[in-house]
């Protein structure tokens, strides 16, 4: 009986591990890939937990802020979707970029669902952050960044958000379903999915999805040639949010 209970402690230690965000590697990243971003301020904000993040901003005097939300397991500057738009939009915008959780290499969607209670903090924290000193925030989220989005709206709404884009939402793994979808009508405020041509089936099945949801809040847009990264697609990738983000 000992052994068993032993057994089994040891099962249950392991299984809360594997549900935190790994803190080495987040650190490694802020290391080798933040403390080299020159163009933008880098700042932190602190939990309650005790945790802390990196937030990388380029901010100026204006009212209208965007916060980009990376793609799973990679950073605030990479160089793919998140440094593209910051580039592109920042003569217009505030700029915020944070770093969100992130686990091992090669961890599955289910993974990641599993660490969305922390994303959800670190959310939050940065809308109080902006709101607190600027007004018109828009929130463009990539990849699993907008499956971490998805879930910090279930407990937080909209307040204080203007517009969300969702560049490849809906992407998971083979054979792993996503959370059930969204009614984004639901939220009443302009709301842009975009997609690539070549993007993921599952990005495909949650454009399939939004599209017809057929309401006048709510733009669908595929991108041609596009994969999930918008590999040599990105000048395409940030006109078309540019322009969105223009009429609204």
């Amino acid at each position: 009986m000992a052994r068993i209970i032993i057994l089994t402690f040891l099962i249950t230690s392991c299984d809360i591990i594997s549900h935190e965000p790994n803190y080495q590697r987040e650190s490694n990243i802020s290391e080798q890939i933040l403390d080299l971003q020159f163009d933008s301020d880098i700042d932190e904000i602190k939990l309650k937990s005790g945790k802390s993040f990196k937030i990388l901003s380029n901010t100026k005097d204006s009212k209208k802020s965007i916060l980009l939300l990376h793609g799973r397991g990679l950073y605030p500057n990479e160089p793919q979707v998140m440094n593209p738009l910051k580039d592109g939009l920042q003569e217009r915008y505030n700029i915020f970029s944070i770093q969100l959780p992130v686990l091992d290499k090669n961890s599955t969607y289910y993974d990641y669902q599993r660490i969305f209670k922390y994303s959800d903090a670190r959310i939050l924290a940065i809308i109080d952050k902006i709101s607190s000193n600027h007004q018109d925030l828009n929130i463009i989220a990539h990849s699993c960044g907008a499956h971490m989005l998805m879930s910090y709206l279930k407990s937080n709404g909209i307040k204080n958000i203007k517009t969300i884009t969702l560049i490849g939402a809906g992407a998971v793994d083979k054979n792993q379903i996503a959370d059930e979808y969204l009614d984004y009508r639901l939220f009443r405020i302009p709301i842009l999915n975009i997609y690539g041509q070549d993007d993921h089936g599952s990005v495909k099945k949650h454009a399939e999805y939004f599209q017809g949801l057929g309401n006048n809040l709510l733009t669908n847009f595929e991108i041609r040639g596009a994969d999930h990264y918008y590999t040599d697609r990105d000048e395409s990738l940030v006109s078309h949010v540019k322009k969105w983000l223009i009429s609204h």
